[in-house]
């Protein structure tokens, strides 16, 4: 069931994941970092 897409709408939808992953990344490394840090303090 593949629905057709525009130009336009593929770009968008680009351009919307790039968001994302840029957002997605340094969020990933603060959660990382909290984690580490926690059991860093209860060793």
């Amino acid at each position: 069931m593949s629905t057709w897409v525009t130009p336009e709408e593929m770009e968008r939808k680009r351009k919307r994941n790039k968001i994302i992953l840029y957002v997605s990344f340094p969020i990933l490394a603060i959660l990382i970092s909290a984690l580490f840090t926690l059991l860093a303090n209860s060793i």
